[in-house]
């Protein structure tokens, strides 16, 4: 049945299936889904939390840049990926009309709050990690169910914009203008889904070159467009 229901979520990622469509793919009777899963609402959660774990399994999975604006500002893409990608599964963890969190939501904030905690223990958070809670989902939330009600990407301009205006909120800064930055800081987002591609060693020589091109560059007059994330060393800098 899990099998079944990932099958048709998967053809119709923008509905739930039906109970009937479910045992009917399944090759089961009624009663079976009663019996394993309680209704369907149950079978769809199990899924959710199945597709959310593997999610999580391959952002642990993802090397860290060592600083925490670019990392939180990449788990942020990753998260607003998933949830373009399985807009019925991320409505059961964020939009049930009962209000009740799914134990995948649960795990997602968990996830969240580590993040935001390790940016105030950098001194780097203005707010306190439960307002930043609230508004980091807020606008996870919101962004995932605006790009999945008007079919934009995850990696649109509209995802970025609204990841530009987080981090400006809670590290105090306006995204870097430069667009000689603003790539530096793509390829090092970028750098985190490209696994195997380079070897320890090359991958953390890169890395170093891209943070030190990206300290060093100076903004272009007049550009007022980019929208990649601060780095923390900039946050500390403007802070002096």
């Amino acid at each position: 049945m899990l099998e079944a229901a990932r099958t048709l979520l998967a053809e119709h990622p923008e509905r739930e299936p039906t109970t009937r469509e479910l045992y009917e793919a399944a090759g089961v009777a009624a009663p079976t889904l009663y019996h394993h899963f309680g209704d369907k609402g149950g079978l769809i959660e199990a899924v959710v939390e199945e597709a959310f774990t593997t999610y999580l399994e391959q952002k642990h999975a993802l090397p860290r840049t060592g600083d925490w604006i670019v990392d939180f500002g990449a788990g942020w893409d990753m998260h607003i990926g998933f949830g373009v990608e399985n807009p019925v599964l991320y409505t059961v963890m964020y939009g049930r009309a009962d209000g009740r969190r799914s134990r995948a939501a649960q795990t997602a904030e968990a996830e969240l709050r580590r993040g935001l905690e390790h940016l105030a223990d950098a001194g780097l958070l203005l707010m306190d990690v439960d307002e930043a809670m609230a508004v980091t989902t807020a606008m996870a939330v919101g962004c995932v169910m605006q790009l999945s009600h008007c079919g934009g990407s995850a990696t649109g301009p509209v995802a970025r914009t609204m990841r530009s205006a987080l981090l400006s909120q809670l590290v105090g800064v306006q995204p870097e203008s430069d667009d000689a930055n603003q790539a530096v800081q793509s390829l090092l987002a970028r750098l985190n889904s490209a696994t195997g591609l380079f070897t320890d060693a090359e991958e953390a020589l890169l890395r170093q070159w891209l943070r030190t091109l990206a300290e060093h560059s100076e903004p272009v007059p007049g550009d007022d467009g980019g929208v990649a994330p601060a780095t923390s060393r900039q946050v500390a800098r403007r802070k002096d």
